[in-house]
């Protein structure tokens, strides 16, 4: 799975005020033992009580996120180390 390299990249990040906002959808595989494992105050991990599907899943997201900004990203998605600080610079000019 690609799921623990996705959030150790966002982990890894040079801008690190940020929450992790992990939304498990019914998944059927070790996703959520994978996320459980990754022990950081940063990571936030939602379960569905079903498969709710990706649009009612994101708006469940943007509902619970904390922050001012929210940067998305699916579980098999790799983001470079400066991706968080690059975005909010440029959102903040």
């Amino acid at each position: 799975t690609y799921l623990r390299s996705a959030v150790e990249s966002i982990l890894q990040q040079t801008f690190g005020s940020f929450e992790i906002l992990a939304i498990d959808d019914g998944s059927k595989d070790e996703g959520l033992d994978i996320l459980k494992a990754l022990s950081d105050s940063r990571i936030r991990i939602l379960q569905n009580p079903r498969n709710m599907g990706i649009v009612a899943t994101l708006n469940r997201g943007l509902d619970e996120a904390r922050g001012e900004l929210i940067a998305r990203m699916d579980a098999d998605d790799i983001s470079l180390p400066r991706r968080l600080e690059r975005q909010v610079e440029y959102l903040r000019k």
